[in-house]
């Protein structure tokens, strides 16, 4: 009832935009500035091709300007969350808006994002489909009622299945939307709704586009055996990945960030990005020739046709020369340079794209030097291994989503053989990159969600006894106190509530808020004896807090009295509901008496 319809809008979302994104690219990209562009799932050498033809390059950064500005217009008059990669908002949301997504979000997100792909920004399309199945999740969940849990398992189960459609591979797209929420954790509950979501949502989209993977891999491959002589190659490209996506961190962080100190109109932000990305293309087009132009072409859009003519040996002919590798590694730089100005400046498109282009590329350079110096380890036939490794693990480092990544990799590549290599790269690169993350809305754990945060609580106040909560700094106050000092002890000690104990007999409470009802001119002859009233709920010492605060509740009393169970009986202290459910930071799972 909740997994398939969202699997069903998810895969037809996701086709529409992918639909989308052609249409723009071939009627602005390819008709109007004249660019060929290789196309990714095929081994065609007539669709694995690149060229470009001069003047009509000069409108490719007209076109990045005109696609910021359209981009602008959406975030300022209609909806701001469709600025940027898109994975950042669906997680903020899950975290920290119980899993909301407005209505027109997944709409407009779509519409922004397909502009800025199609007129040559660069980019991915994981952001928008994980922003479009998110919030179709969330809407649908709100037109069956359900509460804020179930809404914030229905947000990530679109947002796997979008991304299981769109990269044809549902499994990896199911664990992924589980995994990307936490730099070291998952969200378990999310699995099963997002493994039927991802299985419909990929039946959907294949039954329009074909049953086929993302990239045609090469037929050697289709042989390829494992030899564990080759790991440690595997695992210096996990270094390097996980080196260069420290980088692009760093870079898409900074100009993310500086972007977002203008104080610019939201609509000339993203065309000012896409301002500076098309100065550096033309100054890449015309500095950088080599290859036809290779470097700055395959940094325009999504980049994937780009990916496939370097795994099937289109840019090297079997050649890896030193022309051909720095080539790549400009090509490298180039991506990631446009990517950041592009996304960074509030540009809609993912950052996933970029980071399966840059992965590839460094793959390829490493998997070309181990060839020249290994020929005999390392034959022509294995470096679009490094390549399809490559992809993965640079992503699936900053990511911090190496196991849903390694799946993907398998599902995106069609084949099982390049396991053991992709294993070692992908954590190589995720242990490597540290604490280095791209998406700032991660958190380190389900501990630390505010999504959690009552489930944590009543498992931690159900092992907790009310009298520990009550000993916490639980400081009686003698009846001859003066209602000015007791307002300076009850602010110090941030408490809302006072317990007045005289020769160890306790009188009752006195309550902040009563004595600051206390006129200033008399709060140095009142006293606390003045004020004390007596508590009408008592709880004894070994209740469980989570009991506690039930049989408050029920009682419709702010405050308890906690009496010891052992020996004489006694009142040890006060607690209050606010105390007992927001403890210190910092602190036990318990809270300071009568708080």
């Amino acid at each position: 009832m909740i997994a398939v319809p969202i699997g069903i809008v998810a895969g037809l979302g996701a086709a529409l935009f992918y639909y989308l994104i052609g249409l723009l690219t071939g009627t602005l990209l390819v008709q109007l500035a004249g660019l060929t562009l290789p196309s990714e799932g095929t081994a065609a050498l007539s669709q694995l091709t690149w060229s470009s033809s001069f003047p009509r390059i000069l409108v490719v950064p007209a076109l990045l300007v005109i696609g910021g500005l359209a981009v602008g217009i959406i975030v300022r008059g209609a909806a701001p969350e469709v600025a940027g990669h898109g994975t950042d908002a669906t997680i903020r949301s899950f975290h920290k808006n119980a899993g909301k997504v407005r209505v027109r979000v997944p709409i407009l997100k779509t519409i922004a994002s397909a502009i800025t792909l199609g007129t040559g920004g660069s980019g991915g399309r994981e952001g928008p489909v994980s922003q479009i199945g998110g919030g179709f999740g969330s809407i649908w969940s709100d037109l069956f009622g359900l509460g804020d849990r179930d809404r914030r398992i229905a947000l990530a189960t679109g947002m796997g299945a979008g991304i299981g459609a769109i990269f044809r591979a549902p499994l990896g797209g199911a664990v992924y939307s589980a995994e990307i929420l936490y730099t070291g954790d998952f969200e378990p509950e999310v699995f099963v709704p997002a493994i039927i979501a991802s299985v419909v949502a990929y039946s959907v989209y294949s039954t329009i586009f074909g049953f086929h993977t993302l990239f045609a891999t090469p037929s050697a491959l289709s042989n390829y055996a494992f030899d564990p002589a080759r790991l440690p190659l595997y695992a210096g490209l996990g270094i390097v990945c996980g080196a260069v996506g420290i980088f692009f961190t760093w870079m898409y962080h900074r100009t993310d960030s500086w972007f977002g100190s203008r104080r610019w109109p939201p609509v000339v932000r993203p065309a000012a990005g896409a301002a500076v990305a098309g100065g550096i293309f033309l100054g890449a087009y015309f500095l950088l020739p080599e290859q036809g132009h290779f470097a700055s072409l395959s940094s325009l859009s999504v980049g994937y046709g780009f990916v496939q003519a370097v795994m099937l040996g289109r840019l090297s002919s079997g050649n890896f020369s030193a022309m051909i590798l720095a080539t790549l590694l400009a090509a490298v730089f180039l991506r990631m340079v446009m990517t950041s100005f592009v996304v960074g400046s509030g540009g809609s498109a993912g950052l996933f794209g970029t980071s399966v282009v840059v992965g590839a590329f460094l793959g390829t350079v490493v998997g070309g030097i181990s060839h020249n110096l290994l020929p005999g380890l390392v034959p022509l036939t294995i470096v679009p291994v490094f390549s399809i490794v490559g992809m993965m693990s640079f992503f699936g480092g900053i990511s911090k989503a190496p196991l849903g990544v390694l799946i993907m990799v398998v599902e995106m590549a069609g084949t099982y053989t390049i396991l053991p290599a992709a294993m070692l790269s992908i954590f190589v690169a995720y242990v490597a990159t540290g604490r280095s993350h791209i998406y700032s809305e991660q958190l380190p754990s389900r501990i630390q969600s505010p999504a959690h945060q009552e489930e944590y609580r009543s498992y931690f106040l159900s092992g907790t006894p009310i009298g520990e909560i009550a000993k916490h700094e639980s400081e009686p106050v003698p009846p001859s106190l003066r209602v000015r000092e007791a307002i300076d002890l009850a602010v110090a000690n941030g408490r809302s509530v006072l317990s007045v104990e005289q020769g160890g007999a306790w009188l009752g409470a006195v309550r902040l808020s009563d004595l600051l009802q206390v006129p200033t001119n008399e709060s140095l002859q009142t006293r606390m004896f003045d004020l004390v009233r007596p508590v009408e709920l008592l709880l004894p010492a070994d209740l469980p807090a989570d009991e506690s605060l039930s049989r408050m509740e029920r009682q419709g009393t702010n405050v308890a009295a906690v009496v010891s169970v052992e020996g004489p009986s006694r009142v040890i202290g006060l607690v209050t509901r606010r105390g007992i459910r927001a403890p210190e930071a910092g602190s036990p799972p318990v809270s300071r008496t009568a708080r």
